[in-house]
């Protein structure tokens, strides 16, 4: 295999560093560095695996918190629904001394979830078109 040569100036201490370890494994130093450098090249290095493993973790503090927040919009739709069902019986209790009749308060949640769907559908449109104006912000 052909080979050639690289000149490489590095500080004081690493240089002590890779004399004793050529001493300790009886090699020349130039042995030494060229092992280093091919196997730091065939292997992922040690901050490679440091990295992925922030990442990684990065990745599930979000995934926690989006859980998280999907929790609590559950239970707020959950809320917002009961609290619709009651105002439409207390309103019905008023206007006409009965509960509003279950088909008039499903036809009433039917709009409520419908009204819902199309305020998330919005919410993402914006959400994608911020995304976009910001990609493009600089071309």
């Amino acid at each position: 295999m052909a080979s050639g040569s690289v000149s490489v100036r590095l500080p004081e201490e690493v240089l002590e560093r890779l004399d004793k370890l050529a001493h300790e494994r009886k090699q020349k130093v130039s042995d030494v560095v060229r092992e280093l450098i091919v196997s730091g090249l065939e292997k992922p290095g040690k901050g490679d695996e440091e990295h992925k493993k922030r990442v990684t973790e990065y990745l599930e503090g979000i995934a926690d918190l989006l859980t998280a927040m999907l929790h609590e919009t559950v239970g707020a739709r959950y809320f917002s629904e009961m609290g619709l069902s009651y105002a439409a019986d207390v309103e019905s209790l008023l206007r006409e001394k009965q509960p509003l009749a279950k088909e008039a308060k499903d036809r009433l949640m039917e709009k409520f979830d419908q009204a819902a769907q199309e305020s998330a559908h919005h919410a993402w449109q914006e959400i994608q078109a911020m995304k976009y104006r910001k990609e493009n912000a600089g071309k």
